[in-house]
């Protein structure tokens, strides 16, 4: 069983990512990697190193795999306690009962990524060597997670195509789901049958939360994001079998980084996003986001590789 440390590190310390490039990656894909890298090291002030495998693939747009832990819901819930810091984030602990099951679907324990898990404290929690299918990573591969870019459809000025989708965009989409975001969802036994920590804030309505299955997405379950026990809908999730994952947001106008389908447009990451929200309150330490934080505050084993395809 994971043991979160208590071992402190100074408070200038931030994320660091490391990033192992593929050779098939181009330059110009490299400088926007890095570009988005920097995004996160500069916001997140963890003093955690995270590896990431990067590599081109020649389907889908974006896709990544990354190790996750099995931990028990209630040492989760005591470290984001002990590392609560923004409004956001004690805002959303008023809503995490302090209860030996988690409120999603009462299993004991939480799946958390590999980063994620050590960003609140669980030090054992180191990654691995993967390889295998599912992942965009050809061979084995070590680290939290890997990567793949679709650069032939994508704006990547050498193997790209004019007006193709925002690498950038994808980049942080990619990144954002290896740091911790995404649903276990529809898979309701990968892993001990646990949630994921952003399930944790799938609500369906103001005191509901959502964790259904819908595989003919006809009229599907309402299900958002909200860190003020559902009163607050702060993104639409893509809460359908359609192709995109159930973690992802809904299609919107303009688009957002973490969009189930990508479009035309170029989002990217600020700290007001609904994505740095999450990231927020799953554990990672972030400025305060004044302009979006909700004002009702109260004091209160090892995993396979996850798929995505957008």
């Amino acid at each position: 069983m994971l043991t979160a440390s208590a071992a402190s590190s100074p408070a200038s310390a931030n994320l660091i990512i490391n990033a192992t490039m593929d050779p098939t990656l181009s330059s110009s894909a490299v400088a926007v990697i890095d570009s988005a890298i920097k995004f996160y090291q500069t916001t997140i002030f963890n003093p955690i190193t995270v590896n990431i495998d990067f590599t081109n693939m020649n389907s889908g747009l974006g896709s990544s795999t990354t190790y996750e832990y099995s931990v028990p819901y209630t040492s989760y819930r005591a470290a984001l306690v002990a590392g609560a810091s923004t409004h956001n984030d004690f805002a959303a602990l008023a809503h995490l009962p302090s209860t030996t099951n988690n409120p999603v679907n009462g299993t004991s324990s939480v799946n958390l990524k590999s980063a994620n898990a050590r960003a609140v404290g669980f030090t054992g929690a180191t990654g691995g060597t993967f390889a295998g299918s599912g992942s965009p990573c050809s061979g084995a591969y070590s680290g939290d997670s890997c990567i793949g870019l679709n650069l032939a459809i994508t704006n990547d000025t050498i193997g790209g195509v004019p007006g193709g989708y925002s690498l950038l965009s994808v980049v942080e989409h990619e990144i954002d789901e290896a740091l911790g975001l995404g649903s276990e969802l529809p898979n309701t036994t990968f892993l001990g049958g646990n949630p994921s920590p952003e399930d944790l804030f799938r609500y369906s309505a103001p005191g509901v939360r959502s964790y259904a299955v819908n595989n003919s997405c006809v009229s599907p379950p309402t299900a958002y994001f909200s860190i003020d026990g559902g009163v607050t809908n702060l993104d639409s999730f893509n809460n359908c079998s359609n192709g995109g994952d159930y973690g992802d947001w809904i299609s919107y106008s303009p688009e957002q980084v973490q969009d189930a389908f990508g479009g035309s447009g170029t989002p990217m990451l600020t700290i007001s996003s609904p994505e740095f929200t999450a990231l927020d309150v799953l554990g990672y330490n972030v400025p305060e986001p004044g302009s979006i934080a909700i004002t009702t505050i109260a004091l209160f084993g090892l995993a396979a590789g996850r798929r995505r395809l957008r």
